[in-house]
């Protein structure tokens, strides 16, 4: 980040940790609809329009080191098959020969020269194309020109790889506009790897997951021993962004260097004094929070499985340490990141079984809980609000909010 975005953030901090009211461009909003966390129509409109229309975060180029190195990516339904080429570039194709729709892979990571069919052994390159035809003399017309793999939109930032099955969305980094150029200097250059990776089903949708890292107005209840004597929950300074996206600056009682477990970690140079100092958090539009940080920093990705059922998983990225095992710092950082993680996953089984309740009337939201509103106009924005079930929509009331 410049330093003039980071002393107008400061003045931001400054100015909330001393508010004790709303601003007066603060509207009176309705309650939001809490069936939007339990209606079967609105979570199929999600799943079937919002998660395959919008980049999605499928893997990082860390997992495909060589030529030939693939993934299968399949949370929104339809397999995608993440690769390699002898180029070096990362393309994406669905995973679904063009003969009888057999996958061209089998499980879900690993290296081949060629991608052959599991049915009848249709060969396509790295590339997607079709090379190799057993008894193709047996195929009146075939034409292999046009019988390659179905590419499906695929661009890289950071080293992160996002697949969009709309052939027709805007381009990856278009998508993330500042936040991706407040981010990039951040750790431009720096090589990141895996260090750890969770994974679990919550019985909760997949919103209410997003939605409870999108505001620290919980901080001294829900984690009153390892965050709260950390950070400042009053001076919490947030932006909302195009496209959904949003971020969230809290202060720091005390600096990166002596902040929950993070002691003894490497540093990486190019991290600005607004992230070592402060509690940096992103919402990537529309499943991933990604709390930055000196050393390396998770994403958090919800997923949907049904309007009550999610598949939630974070992915912590550290300073490539080279080889043998990390620095023995991490051990100490991932023990605690994960007890405060359960922290908040001990939460969301029961706020999703209240929200079935008839005691369950709508939610109001604050000031601080501005992030929420933003990300379920967009939720609409992306889905057509025009196809949101009545009772369910979210008008945009905070658009004059937004920062270009």
């Amino acid at each position: 980040m410049d330093d003039e975005l980071i002393r107008r953030i400061e003045a931001q901090l400054a100015e909330e940790s001393e508010r004790r009211a709303p601003p007066p461009e603060w509207p009176v909003l309705p309650d939001l609809p809490v069936g939007r966390y339990t209606d079967p129509e609105l979570a199929r409109l999600e799943a079937d329009v919002l998660f395959r229309r919008t980049w999605v975060y499928a893997g990082h180029e860390s997992e495909l080191p060589e030529p030939g190195s693939y993934l299968v990516f399949d949370r929104t339904g339809a397999p995608i098959l993440v690769v390699r080429g002898h180029d070096g570039v990362v393309r994406a194709f669905y995973n679904t020969c063009r003969h009888r729709n057999a996958p061209v892979v089998r499980g879900s990571c690993g290296t081949a020269r060629r991608l052959v069919c599991t049915f009848h052994s249709w060969a396509y390159d790295l590339g997607g194309s079709l090379v190799a035809v057993p008894d193709e003399y047996a195929f009146a017309g075939l034409d292999r020109a046009e019988r390659g793999l179905v590419p499906v939109r695929c661009e890289t930032w950071l080293g992160f790889i996002f697949v969009n099955e709309d052939e027709a969305a805007m381009p990856l980094l278009d998508f993330l506009g500042p936040l991706a150029r407040e981010i990039t200097p951040e750790y431009a250059g720096q090589p990141l790897r895996i260090v750890h990776r969770r994974r679990l089903t919550l019985p909760c949708n997949w919103k209410v997951a997003v939605e409870a890292f999108l505001e620290v107005y919980h901080l001294r209840t829900v984690h009153p021993k390892t965050l709260a004597p950390y950070l400042d929950g009053k001076a919490s300074a947030v932006a909302l962004f195009p496209q959904g996206h949003s971020r969230m600056v809290t202060r720091a009682a005390v600096t990166e260097g002596g902040k929950a477990g993070h002691e003894g970690l490497p540093s990486m140079p190019t991290v600005s004094r607004l992230v070592r100092e402060t509690s940096t958090s992103y919402l990537i539009f529309p499943n991933v929070i990604t709390p930055l940080g000196h050393a390396g920093f998770p994403l958090l990705l919800a997923w949907p499985r049904g309007p009550e059922s999610t598949d939630y998983e974070w992915i912590y990225f550290a300073l490539d340490w080279g080889g043998g095992d990390p620095p023995a710092a991490w051990e100490q950082r991932l023990a605690l990141f994960d007890s405060i993680m359960d922290e908040d996953m001990q939460n969301l089984e029961p706020m999703q079984r209240s929200l079935a309740s008839a005691g369950a009337r709508g939610i109001p939201l604050s000031w601080p809980e501005r992030r929420i509103w933003h990300f379920d106009v967009h939720v609409d924005r992306a889905i057509g609000a025009d196809r949101i079930p009545d009772g369910l929509r979210v008008p945009p009331l905070l658009d004059h909010l937004i920062e270009a």
